[in-house]
């Protein structure tokens, strides 16, 4: 065996939501290109609007649930 055969592969980290989240937010502040920073800007709402639908959505249905 050679060197080369026993060097363990090379392991990308995983990156979790909230870096992932964070990325996003930098890239729209600091990417050259504006196709990029609209992109992030674009999914970045779009996934502020799904917590804000989730966080209106949830309680609304919940307290319907009981009402009845």
């Amino acid at each position: 065996m050679t060197d080369d055969d026993r060097k363990p592969p090379i392991r990308r980290p995983s990156y979790g939501p909230v870096r992932r989240m964070l990325k996003l937010i930098v890239e729209i502040d600091s990417s050259r290109f504006l196709g990029n920073r609209l992109g992030a800007a674009v999914l970045l709402v779009g996934v502020l609007a799904v917590f804000a639908g989730v966080g209106y959505g949830l309680p609304a249905l919940i307290s319907h649930y009981f009402q009845n």
